[in-house]
């Protein structure tokens, strides 16, 4: 089964050590995307953790800022993860690293996260469209067979994270991906106009 055909109730829950440090990093990446959504970009959140719980970088979209040319990467590459990579430049051991994002990752990100190597990829929300695990199978693929990766462990922050993103979903996406998601999320699409 490929992960996009997945459902929140077909994928593992976070391993019981880690299932309070994975709330707390995934309340703070979704408070991240909040604050992305007030500066006028879109709503998604990102935080890179080392194994003792310390944060290492966090990130957050700014794709709706205005950069000059001494950032890397520009507005098209804005996006919280990459922020986050960005921030926390170079990595002395990145498989000991937890990256907690209010989205799942794109496939720019997702792909980022296996070339830098990062341990585990947890996610609050899927992304039915846009995430890259509609395109790569996370446990197939050869560059991510070493990243654990957990996605929506929570159903509420599930739920929150998918109505925060639902109206960038509509605006962003084909009549495809908004079908996608209205079929994924039906209660947190119902309202957006």
């Amino acid at each position: 089964m490929s992960p996009s055909s997945l459902t929140a109730s077909d994928l593992p829950t976070p391993r019981p050590e880690n299932t309070e440090q994975d709330r707390h990093f995934l309340q703070h990446a979704l408070r991240l995307a909040r604050e992305a959504q007030e500066m006028g970009s879109s709503p998604v959140g990102a935080v890179l953790v080392g194994p003792g719980g310390e944060v290492i970088a966090e990130g957050q979209n700014r794709t709706g800022e205005t950069f000059g040319p001494e950032r890397i990467g520009g507005n098209g590459l804005a996006h919280a993860e990459m922020d986050a990579f960005f921030r926390a430049g170079r990595l002395d051991d990145p498989s000991s690293l937890t990256l907690y994002t209010s989205l799942e990752p794109c496939l720019m990100c997702g792909g980022g996260s296996a070339l830098i190597a990062v341990g585990r990829l947890v996610w609050a929300t899927e992304d039915p469209w846009g995430g890259s695990g509609r395109l790569i199978a996370w446990d197939e693929h050869p560059a991510m067979k070493s990243t654990e990766v957990t996605a929506t462990p929570f159903a509420d922050l599930e739920h929150e994270g998918a109505a925060l993103f639902a109206p960038e979903a509509k605006k962003a996406f084909p009549e495809e991906g908004w079908a996608m998601w209205q079929k994924r999320y039906p209660e947190e699409t119902a309202s957006v106009d």
